[in-house]
């Protein structure tokens, strides 16, 4: 059999209509600016070590298929007081007990984000 996939970079790429208006929101909600800006219409974030969200306009196949952008945090209430703060609405905490706590929000185009924290 051959050799497993190993990815050595995840990209996220997150289609929106508005690319000044999502990479503004980003830049606010994440509290760190774009790493770059690849294409004209694209801005990067790094999201953790490899790990990055790319804004686009120009995949309008990944624009149909949608996804949910699950962020891990290593302590969700503070997390979910960044957003308050920044008047960011979000839903309430849920929990599995003993294995992960949520809670959900909606990004600037109504994209699907979670803030997931692992318990135990």
């Amino acid at each position: 059999m051959s050799n497993p996939i190993e990815p050595n970079l995840v990209v996220v790429n997150l289609p929106v209509k508005d690319l000044e208006a999502a990479r503004a929101w980003y830049t606010r909600v994440l509290g760190k600016e774009p790493i770059g800006e690849p294409a004209p219409d694209n801005v990067e974030f790094e999201l953790a070590p490899n790990v990055n969200l790319m804004l686009t306009t120009g995949d309008e196949d990944a624009a149909e298929a949608g996804c949910k952008l699950m962020l891990g945090v290593a302590d969700l209430k503070s997390a979910r007081d960044r957003l308050t703060e920044l008047e960011v609405e979000h839903g309430e905490v849920q929990e599995i007990e003993g294995a992960l706590a949520w809670t959900d929000f909606r990004g600037p185009e109504t994209h699907r984000l979670t803030l997931v924290q692992a318990l135990g």
